[in-house]
């Protein structure tokens, strides 16, 4: 049965989310939006069609995305913006559309790349393949420059444990 979050613990659910905010190299104002993710029915077998909301409810396996957008607040380009964002201890990784300049890392952040090269330690044993459920942490490292007064944007998805 899934248990719904709600009111006081979705408050909880989102302050956890908080607890671990992105942070951007390089200056600039960086906020974050949380939505959950909801599939309407299309006729004729079509595909749902996707939406996203503000959560006020959220249960195990809800797609969550999180949006970074950074905004160059100086007066002069901002060169290799470097975003990071923890992944929430309420979610499992679960991709990004925003490819280009992406890495992750499945040890706090320590070491990034693409999630196929990836390793874990194994007690004992050879070190196995990552998955996305080891995902810790996620980053953009832009190679061109923010102009000033710009904003970027770039999203992730989470599945609610």
């Amino acid at each position: 049965m899934k248990t719904r979050v709600r009111s006081a613990a979705f408050l909880a659910f989102i302050s956890i989310l908080g607890t671990q905010p992105a942070h951007a190299q390089n200056g600039g104002n960086l906020t974050s939006k949380i939505e959950v993710e909801r599939l309407t029915p299309a006729a004729d077998g079509r595909p749902p069609s996707k939406s996203y909301a503000a959560p006020e409810t959220v249960v195990p396996g809800d797609r969550i995305r999180i949006t970074l957008n950074f905004t160059n607040a100086g007066q002069a380009p901002a060169a290799g913006v470097n975003l990071v964002n923890p992944i929430p201890p309420a979610l499992v990784f679960d991709g990004t559309d925003d490819v280009q300049d992406f890495a992750v890392s499945v040890d706090g952040g320590k070491v990034f790349g693409p999630l196929a090269q990836l390793t874990v330690p194994v007690a004992g044993a050879a070190p196995r393949a990552a998955a996305a459920a080891d995902v810790t942490h996620v980053r953009w490292k832009w190679a061109d420059a923010v102009a000033p007064g710009q904003t970027r944007s770039v999203a992730f998805f989470g599945k609610v444990k």
